[in-house]
């Protein structure tokens, strides 16, 4: 009875009006609910356990109505869902490789993904299509059935009276969630308490889209306080900073490094179906002046490959939300190039990648690193295209990017030069022209990790033959040769290889990156895990760099009491931290939010009082 009269005070039109009505609330609401599951599915399901998941999705859901209850727009509404559509799938493939929702600012950098767009695709699933599918069944239910519900006098008449009790309804329904907000010292706070392990996933399915972007927007409100400085003050204090036992050596005078796209540590030394993937990698590792560290944890987040170089170069770690690069450009970035230049003085630095300029801002983001050259697409000939977008492969770039460096195009003739080569062939979905596979594999392997091993062949040949050919240059004896993967490959879909019956028995269940140094000053296998936090600090060690002021968030391999463990984007702990005292394993995990807040809000180039 009492259910029946709320329903005639908040929505006093007919009958068949509230149908209409009804029809699209629950429609909206199973959008929610589906994006939540599908969400929930790739992380946890600990949000249904929570009434936040279900007073949210309503509120939110009884806002977006309002065009159709107090105006009755239905096409508005239409266009509503549409869109809304859009905002979940692409969320959706966003979480899908960066297990977080779009970032606010990311947003306004769609025209970055024409490079991307095959990998784009790749993220979408069959289950996504629920959400234009019903959008398309509301508007075919609505043109059948209640198209010619009400005349236009019908609808002024009501209009006003509609708009006040509707707005009062969501009053009602939006004080539960406010009075629980407030007993968690608001909403920041509260969405911040899901910022672990086990709980970072959640805020979305809790809070939806719209809550994650309002978070996104409230950090961006936050100033710089003295609280904030003495935050990161305190943490780098405490910050183990022991002196490398690596002995002194003659430092080389170049330096040479390879991000490889997505190259994962577990396809060296492997073979699959009497075939090795990677040949040419493992002869290298074989030389007596190398050091290998297999169990490099991937920790980029949302800026995937930049984050990668802002890992290596900087020794920190990637920011909350969004890339750092397009974020927080104007901040001050100490670097492995800024150290490399400052001993040697008449040293040049260049960046050679074949993505555009504009893709991750590295038009802007390479010069604050340090580098005097960002040597970009147009400056390679189209050779070897691979991919949906026919970029240029990476045996075709790395051979073009060498032919630069002995044209002494990108090497200075003082002698002393730093050079970054980033690969793209290993973008997903791993797509490579027949005609340049030389590895093949039965149909029993999962079709997504055949590509991907076969493009880590076609990487690992590219990156041989450029070793090869820079071996017969009398500059390479002098030259410290760094190869890493810039992130794991296989986001969500790691799970599922797992679970296969094939896939489990070839690749590790674990994000790590190989990092391999030729012309070391003694071999070296290092079998701990450690983050690509480390292998800024782990550079400067081998270069000589010790002298320079920042020493970056991490530990060098060379540190003896190096724990062996670190933490994901996740926060998640990987590795063995049995003694480990639980004081350091908070500071590890709270290095992500210090380094964030290093970044944000300039606190080294306030520390300096640099203004670059």
């Amino acid at each position: 009875m009492w259910f029946s009269k709320l329903t005639n005070y908040f929505f006093p039109d007919g009958s068949e009006s509230r149908k209409l009505i009804g029809l699209f609330f629950v429609l909206l609401f199973l959008k929610f609910m589906w994006l939540n599951l599908l969400w929930c599915m790739l992380s946890t399901f600990t949000p249904f356990s929570k009434i936040e998941t279900y007073l949210d999705t309503i509120l939110v859901s009884l806002i977006l109505l309002l065009p159709l209850i107090c105006f009755r727009a239905v096409k508005t509404t239409l266009v509503i869902f549409v869109l809304l559509d859009g905002l979940f799938v692409a969320n959706l493939m966003y979480f899908r490789t960066y297990f977080t929702a779009i970032p606010l600012d990311s947003y306004l950098l769609a025209s970055n993904l024409s490079d991307f767009s095959s990998s784009v695709i790749d993220s979408c699933r069959v289950v996504d299509l629920f959400f234009p599918l019903s959008t398309i069944a509301a508007g075919i239910l609505w043109w059948r059935n209640f198209r010619k519900l009400e005349d236009k006098q019908v609808r002024k008449e009501r209009k006003r009276y509609s708009i006040a009790r509707y707005v009062l309804l969501i009053l009602l329904v939006a004080l539960i969630p406010a009075i629980r907000l407030w007993s968690q010292n608001g909403f920041k706070a509260a969405y911040e308490r899901l910022q672990d392990a086990y709980l970072h996933t959640c805020n979305v399915p809790m809070y939806t889209i719209f809550g994650s972007l309002y978070y996104d927007y409230t950090c961006d409100q936050i100033v710089y306080t003295e609280d904030i400085k003495n935050d990161i003050d305190s943490w780098l204090a405490r910050k183990t900073d022991c002196k490398s036992v690596l002995p002194h050596v003659y430092a080389k005078d170049n330096c040479v490094i390879i991000l490889a796209e997505s190259l994962e540590s577990w396809v060296l030394n492997k073979t699959v179906e009497g075939q090795e993937i990677t040949p040419n990698l493992n002869r290298i590792l074989r030389d007596s002046s190398v050091i290998y560290a297999p169990h490099v944890l991937s920790q980029v987040k949302g800026g995937r490959s930049i984050d990668a170089q802002l890992l290596m170069c900087t020794g920190l770690l990637p920011i909350n939300s969004g890339p750092y690069s397009i974020k927080f450009p104007e901040s001050y970035y100490p670097s492995l190039v800024k150290a490399f230049k400052e001993k040697h003085k008449n040293a040049r630095a260049y960046s050679l990648t074949i993505d555009k300029p504009m893709v991750w801002n590295q038009c802007i983001i390479a010069p604050v690193l340090g580098y005097d050259s960002l040597v970009s697409k147009s400056c390679f000939i189209q050779e070897e295209p691979v991919g949906s977008r026919k970029q240029v492969g990476d045996r075709a770039f790395l051979r073009q990017c060498l032919s630069k460096m002995k044209k002494n195009e990108v090497w200075s003739d003082s002698g002393n030069t730093l050079v970054q080569c980033v690969t793209y062939s290993g973008h997903n979905p791993f797509i490579l022209p027949d005609s340049l596979k030389k590895v093949f594999f039965s149909e029993d392997v999962p079709d997504v990790l055949n590509r991907y091993m076969t493009m880590a062949n076609y990487t690992d040949r590219a990156i041989g033959e450029f070793i090869s050919r820079l071996k017969s240059d009398k500059r390479f004896e002098n030259t410290l040769v760094v190869i890493m993967g810039d992130h794991e490959a296989l986001g969500t879909v790691r799970k599922e290889l797992c679970s296969d019956p094939v896939g489990k028995n070839i690749l590790s269940d674990k994000a790590f990156v190989p990092l391999i140094i030729l012309n070391a000053p003694s071999n070296m296998y290092y079998g701990k895990v450690m983050g690509q936090i480390d292998v800024y600090p782990t550079l400067l060690d081998l270069l000589g760099l010790n002298d320079y002021w920042w020493k970056g968030l991490g530990e060098s391999i060379f540190n003896p009491q190096k724990p062996d463990f670190d933490v994901d984007s996740q926060l998640n702990i990987v590795g063995d931290t049995a003694g480990i005292p639980d004081e350091e394993v908070r500071m590890a995990k709270k290095a992500w939010e210090i380094s964030d807040l290093i970044i944000r809000y300039d606190y080294l180039g306030r520390k300096l009082n640099v203004k670059e």
